[in-house]
């Protein structure tokens, strides 16, 4: 399922959401002040890929960044 990075141009708050598809406008919504300016943050993904034939997949990141939930600090 997608993950789609967000960010509120009214208070500075970074969140996630999920969605199966594309991004609807009731998603862009800020969980902390209510606003709509949201601005969707492209900030790469992960994707699983073996480093062997027999051996179980790795996760290999690419593109920018970025953590889950804000759980690095590195808003």
């Amino acid at each position: 399922m997608p993950t789609y990075d967000l960010a509120c141009a009214s208070c500075a708050t970074h969140f996630e959401t999920f969605r199966q598809g594309f991004l609807r406008d009731e998603d862009r919504v800020c969980p902390d002040c209510g606003s709509r300016e949201v601005d969707q943050r492209f900030t790469g993904f992960v994707a699983p890929r073996p480093t062997r034939v027999t051996a179980a997949p790795t996760v290999t990141s690419f593109g920018g960044g970025g953590c889950c939930g804000g759980a690095c600090g590195g808003h």
